[in-house]
């Protein structure tokens, strides 16, 4: 019973989704582009209207005033969006973008806050580093706003993290109820883990990934609060 409980929550809970970094960027000047030429419109209708008198309008331009409005709702949501991801971008960064050379100059206390907070704590997450001895294979236990939760395992290798170390955080899973755990890794995970992994609640982070992610832009959740 335990087991089937821990596969259903694994649905409502959703793993961290990133968009790359230059993607706010081309947002930006998408909104820009459309905002101008929706200021342009609009004030070409005003004039129109000015002069002219409502009464007078005739039927384009009162579509085009209406077409205005509309289009005025999703660009202005547009913007309300873009304008909290530049803000959680400018934010001064507890920790900034790591490579993993640099990571593994860390300690491994250092390298599990490193990921508590730029991976998981930037898309509005909380998490929790549990104490360094006696944890059960779990580093960070991660909740997300509906108070489901994940456990994360951090390895800083240099190595290959093997199936067995998979089978060990999937058994930490269980024990914790998670709904999902992830793996963590500045090393490699070899084909027979990630086969293993497949078809499980189980997310793998190496080394490559875990550089992608730390320079990639969290993208917003519904009901979160940054």
């Amino acid at each position: 019973m335990a087991h089937h409980s821990v596969v259903w929550r694994t649905y409502d809970f959703r793993p961290p989704r990133w968009l790359p970094r230059q993607r706010l960027n081309s947002q930006t000047l998408v909104l820009v582009l459309l905002s101008g030429g929706w200021l342009l419109l609009y004030a070409w209708l005003g004039a129109q209207l000015w002069h002219g008198g409502v009464l007078a309008a005739g039927r384009l331009e009162l579509m085009l005033t209406a077409a205005c409005i509309v289009l005025g709702i999703p660009l202005a949501l547009g913007w309300w969006g873009v304008v909290r991801r530049w803000r959680m971008r400018l934010r001064p960064a507890v920790w900034p973008a790591m490579t993993v050379p640099q990571l593994l100059e860390l300690t491994p206390s250092e390298f599990e806050e490193y990921v508590a907070q730029r991976i998981f704590a930037r898309q509005g997450y909380a998490v929790i580093n549990t104490p360094d001895v006696q944890d059960g294979g779990v580093d960070i236990i991660v909740t997300d706003v509906h108070g489901r939760q994940a456990v994360v395992q951090c390895k800083r290798y240099r190595g290959t993290v093997g199936e067995a170390t998979i089978r060990d955080l999937y058994g930490a899973m269980m024990h914790f109820e998670a709904a999902m755990a992830y793996l963590v890794t500045t090393g490699n995970i070899s084909d027979a883990a990630r086969r293993w992994a497949q078809g499980k609640p189980i997310g793998l982070i190496d080394g490559s990934r875990l550089e992608e992610l730390s320079r990639a832009e969290p993208a917003l959740r519904a009901g979160s609060t940054t």
